[in-house]
């Protein structure tokens, strides 16, 4: 049983949504993620109720810009598209989620033909659905994160980085959709009935363009990888009809994401520590010439 405070506070969460099941026969072990706060939930007692995910709400989570009731109301809204995990309930500040059984995609595998082709074809599913309502604020994220970084890391370039950030007009959208954000091996499983997406925390109506510039630069693809994913998602999957215009686009987006990316980093390292995120912030801060 986890001791964590978090534990204790799911613990009595499926106490209350599941009175009639024995507290102590609930098994609740942390997930691990740079983000944390997730939970796997296990109880052997009932067939009804078998094994869940439990993600809660950190006072860390709100500067990362995660909205748990934000991400229940995407999930229900994307269930349609068979995707995603469903929404087992929303209790408070807990969104607890299905357990979807199903194979890790390991890093390797992600960039081969048979996992982009899926993949593409997962995206282009998600990205014909109609706006969720919850569009990504990005200049007012990046402002509020900019409060939240580790001062002594601040230099005039920086500053003046920053600023330019802050003044310049955002490229044009292509075309606005829902966009998971966070596409990466750990977040995607192999299932029965296909691939499925887990971890919808970051997920926002954006253009495609930014959506597919923040894929291709988390996954560090080169441009042959990219190239092929764009033919399978512009023609097989008809993600969209002109390739050559989506890859302007992407490249558009790309400083913007680079910079959210590091302003990421920045302020996981100020509120963990971990020199994990230093080491992930060190090649953008090189891109920035900020090191």
């Amino acid at each position: 049983m986890v001791t964590l405070t978090n534990g204790n506070v799911l613990l009595r969460v499926l106490c209350q949504l599941w009175p009639d099941i024995p507290a102590d026969s609930w098994e609740i072990r942390s997930l691990t993620g740079l983000t944390q706060g997730s939970y796997s939930i296990a109880n052997t007692t009932t067939n009804e109720v078998c094994q869940m995910v439990g993600r809660a709400q950190t006072p860390h989570n709100g500067t990362l810009g995660i909205d748990r009731q934000r991400e229940n109301q995407i999930l229900r809204r994307v269930s349609s598209t068979g995707i995603a995990p469903k929404v087992v309930a929303m209790h408070g500040s807990w969104l607890l989620l299905e357990w979807i059984m199903g194979t890790k995609v390991t890093p390797d595998t992600l960039s081969q033909p048979i996992l982009q082709q899926g993949l593409a074809q997962t995206l282009a599913i998600l990205h014909s659905h109609s706006p969720l309502g919850y569009p990504l604020q990005l200049r007012k994220q990046i402002a509020v994160q900019w409060q939240q970084i580790d001062r002594k890391r601040l230099s005039p370039r920086w500053l003046r980085l920053h600023k330019f950030f802050m003044a310049t007009r955002l490229p044009t959208a292509l075309k606005i959709a829902p966009a998971h954000m966070d596409v990466h091996s750990d977040n995607l499983l192999m299932t029965e009935k296909g691939l499925k997406l887990i971890d919808w925390e970051y997920a926002a109506d954006v253009d495609i363009g930014f959506s597919l510039a923040v894929l291709f630069k988390g996954n560090q693809w080169d441009e042959a990888q990219q190239k092929a994913f764009l033919d399978y998602y512009c023609t097989q999957a008809s993600g969209y009809s002109d390739i050559h215009l989506l890859q302007q686009q992407i490249k558009r987006w790309e400083p913007w994401v680079s910079y959210m990316m590091l302003m990421w980093y920045e302020v996981r390292w100020q509120q963990t520590r971990d020199q994990q995120f230093l080491s992930l912030a060190h090649p953008l801060r090189q891109a920035f010439n900020l090191s």
